[in-house]
């Protein structure tokens, strides 16, 4: 039996993106899976132990519950060392430090090129949390 593909949270509230990050994922050779708001990922992540994700790649601005409350959440709820990698319209550099000191794997600022998210992905998936890039 062959080895699984590696899974993706994709968390991201604007469905026509959540669409092309899961076709670029899938294209990549990775499972996909999406939550469109923090409570979707929430039950997700402490529901479904048999499909947990690899890698989470994470909007910040999402209806009820943000990123960064679900990142919070990861860490230290569910003490998650999950690879994070955040993809995000906010340039609030408060914002990007307090993400940064939760251990996230990389900061990309949307419109990232598709390219860079996969490379993000990628590193995130091969690198241990703690080694941020930008």
């Amino acid at each position: 039996m062959g080895q699984r593909s590696r899974r993706v949270l994709v968390v991201e509230d604007n469905v026509g993106l959540s669409a092309v990050l899961r076709e670029l994922l899938t294209g990549a050779g990775y499972s996909v899976l999406t939550a469109l708001n923090g409570i979707e990922a929430v039950v997700f992540l402490t529901s479904r132990a048999s499909e947990s994700p690899d890698a989470i790649l994470l909007d910040i601005g999402l209806p009820l519950t943000n990123g960064v409350s679900l990142l919070d959440f990861v860490r230290n709820i569910m003490s998650s060392k999950l690879p994070v990698v955040v993809l995000t319209a906010s340039a609030d550099v408060e914002q990007e430090q307090e993400l940064r000191k939760l251990g996230i794997s990389r900061y990309l600022r949307k419109p990232a090129p598709l390219e860079q998210v996969l490379s993000a992905v990628a590193d995130a998936l091969s690198t241990r949390v703690g080694d941020v890039r930008n």
